[in-house]
């Protein structure tokens, strides 16, 4: 009896895990890669992003050298979620701070903007850099409305390009909380 309790519990299990819809596309023009997950009306697109881009980016808007270099080397995506849901009840929110990542067997939560604005408390960075900052990187925590409400931005992970880690996800359908694992994400190479 023991035996067929476990057996429908692992089939519930793998279920639930082969709910999620799981891509992972290579782009012709830019050769980086995107994975979008789908599941339970809570879409994420992860799209690499090349440190030198990354480094471009902030140095474009006053961030010295040594910060932009620390950003480029924190394996940053652009990120994009959505709630495809129909149903006009059905809002998604997401908090950063449940996420977190697993490389070579350690678990560790992302970075988050929080953290790199604390890092940059006795730093001579000018306001406009901070909110240039504030603004292109994916919020910590958000609603997203049903029929397609979307939001975009940089996430820093934390490994060094061309790392490989496994990303752990949490989202709420309205109170139900859902939860992921995203396998073999990789960091570009510089």
């Amino acid at each position: 009896m023991k035996i067929q309790h476990l057996s429908f519990i692992f089939s519930l299990l793998f279920w639930q895990v082969s709910q999620a819809e799981i891509t992972k596309t290579i782009s012709p023009e830019t050769q980086l890669i995107e994975w979008k997950f789908i599941e339970h009306n809570f879409e994420l697109k992860l799209i690499q992003r090349l440190p030198d881009q990354t480094r471009s980016f902030f140095e474009a808007r006053g961030f010295p050298k040594n910060i932009t270099n620390d950003i480029a080397n924190s394996c940053v995506f652009q990120t994009i979620s959505r709630n495809n849901s129909k149903d006009k009840s059905q809002s998604i929110q997401v908090s950063l701070k449940n996420w977190k990542i697993k490389t070579d067997q350690k678990t560790q939560p992302i970075k988050l903007k929080e953290d790199w604005q604390k890092q940059w408390t006795n730093s001579n960075l000018k306001p406009a850099a901070k909110l240039a900052f504030r603004w292109a990187t994916f919020p910590t925590e958000q609603s997203f409305e049903p029929s397609g409400d979307y939001n975009w931005g940089m996430i820093s992970f934390g490994p060094k390009p061309g790392s490989t880690f496994d990303l752990y996800i949490e989202w709420k359908n309205n109170d139900q909380r859902n939860r992921a694992w995203i396998k073999n994400i990789s960091c570009p190479k510089s």
